[in-house]
């Protein structure tokens, strides 16, 4: 099935979580390789941040041909098999259901297609269920929307990691991380700071002063909302480095910088955070932290990944996770490496592969 057009629709919620958006990157990437002249509609929701069109876009490289931001489904059967709208008016040649509310998925049904997946009810409503040894309810986000496109595609999909970053985000992550040091990326945020889900910013610079005793360069990823820890970190971790993360998206310090300062680290320690996420989308040898939140659904699209759960240690809470352990983790993962400590630019593309 020759396929020239697509949508995907996600929400008609808001837009406001920079994890969620990341989770989908694969998914864009992977319908771009299998569908290379297919122009893609999306629906990211009708308020928020719409971080795919703004904040991620240098990552997004132009894949998403059209962002509808002001299409509201509503989630009740009846009335979204009743209701009369402009959109039932166009023609998609795939469409690509991410969430499960039956209206919605019944809306989406009605919206002239040549073939239409959806993971609602087990792909009940789906032309197409995911080929053999593919599931059809797996665990991480990343995989079920993967699953989405190996349904449409009929064969299991893979996205390489690291993600492709273009090269001007690369020659500023080298000029911020020279190759020669060993740099472990350390990040102690967390959108929202009253939700349990930060190990304590204290813990963080335990870990970054033992990694200088090991001579060792940490690297603290701090987000515009986070730029107050700066001055007690220099303080208390001399030599550490701090990146200038603006998230401004009309300049080079955006998520997209994290990503290809990800690709220099030979390890990185991340709450169940946005950043996290980033730094395994970006290839950095992940240590994931996990207080309450579920790490088989939430952990981070990584080339190698250590999840460390409270629970491991007796508790729910993730600041009763040890810092030796996340000590003895990073031990794990050093050995690794980085992603893409050194690259080559790709001339007819302007994307930096890693050697």
């Amino acid at each position: 099935m020759h396929i020239q057009s697509i949508l995907v629709y996600v929400s008609s919620g808001a837009d406001d979580a920079l994890g969620e958006n990341i989770f989908k990157l694969p998914m864009v990437l992977a319908l771009s390789e299998a569908f290379p002249e297919a122009r893609i509609s999306w629906v990211p929701g009708t308020s928020g941040s719409w971080f795919l069109q703004n904040q991620l876009a240098p990552l997004v490289g132009g894949r998403i041909h059209e962002f509808i931001t002001d299409l509201t489904i509503p989630v009740e059967p009846w009335q979204a098999l009743r209701i009369r709208h402009p959109f039932l008016r166009r023609w998609f040649d795939l469409i690509i259901d991410t969430q499960r509310y039956v209206g919605r998925t019944l809306f989406l049904r009605r919206v002239p297609h040549r073939l239409f997946i959806s993971g609602t009810w087990r792909y009940f409503f789906s032309d197409r269920r995911p080929p053999r040894g593919v599931p059809l309810r797996p665990s991480l986000l990343v995989d079920k929307l993967l699953g989405l496109v190996a349904a449409a595609t009929g064969r299991p999909v893979s996205v390489a990691n690291p993600v492709p970053v273009p090269a001007p985000w690369l020659r500023r992550a080298a000029e911020l991380l020279p190759a020669g040091p060993t740099y472990v990326g350390l990040a102690p945020g967390v959108g929202n700071m009253t939700s349990g889900r930060d190990w304590p910013f204290e813990n963080f610079l335990a870990v970054a002063r033992a990694q200088l005793q090991r001579g060792r360069k940490p690297v603290f990823i701090l987000g515009p909302a986070e730029r107050q820890w700066e001055a007690p970190l220099s303080a208390a971790v001399p030599g550490a480095v701090v990146p200038p993360l603006t998230g401004d998206p009309s300049g080079i310090d955006g998520p997209a910088l994290t990503v290809a300062l990800a690709g220099r680290l030979h390890a990185a320690v991340a709450n169940d955070s946005g950043a996290g996420h980033l730094l395994g989308a970006g290839g950095a040898p992940v240590i994931s932290l996990f207080g309450w939140s579920r790490p088989e659904k939430r952990a981070p699209f990584s080339r190698s990944i250590v999840v460390v759960r409270s629970q491991d240690f007796g508790s729910d809470k993730i600041v009763d996770i040890p810092v030796s352990a996340v000590i003895d983790a990073i031990e794990r993962q050093i050995p690794i490496g980085p992603a893409r400590l050194h690259w080559i630019e790709n001339p007819s593309t302007g994307i930096g592969g890693g050697l």
